[in-house]
């Protein structure tokens, strides 16, 4: 079973030591979200632009835990701010959370249909 806590640790481990606990610490200073749970591991911190958008420092998850979480934070934010694939520094995108969660009920809906 999957148990992305360690999965963000030990990539995150590898890639430069003590990022890990950097980037907890300064999510935590900046009154951000820390989100570990077995099937999500998220970092998150309101936008210096603007505190009702979230951004996305580091995530590791399934898409359905990620949409529970926004689910959870959609009324301390309107919109989500992140880029696609850590490693491969994909663009930042910033969408309204409502466009968002969308895309979970049409992957529920989908799955049903099948």
């Amino acid at each position: 079973m999957r148990h992305c806590p360690t999965e963000a640790y030990t990539y995150l481990e590898e890639r430069e030591p003590g990022l890990y606990n950097r980037l907890v610490r300064t999510t935590l200073e900046c009154n951000g979200i820390v989100h570990a749970a077995p099937d999500c591991f998220c970092l998150a911190v309101p936008a210096p632009d603007n505190p009702r958008t979230v951004v996305i420092l580091f995530q590791c998850s399934e898409l359905p835990a990620l949409w529970k979480l926004a689910k959870m934070y959609r009324h301390r934010f309107d919109k989500v701010r992140f880029r696609r694939d850590f490693k491969n520094r994909y663009p930042e995108r910033t969408v309204h959370i409502a466009r968002f969660m969308r895309k979970a009920k049409l992957a529920a809906l989908a799955s049903k249909t099948y």
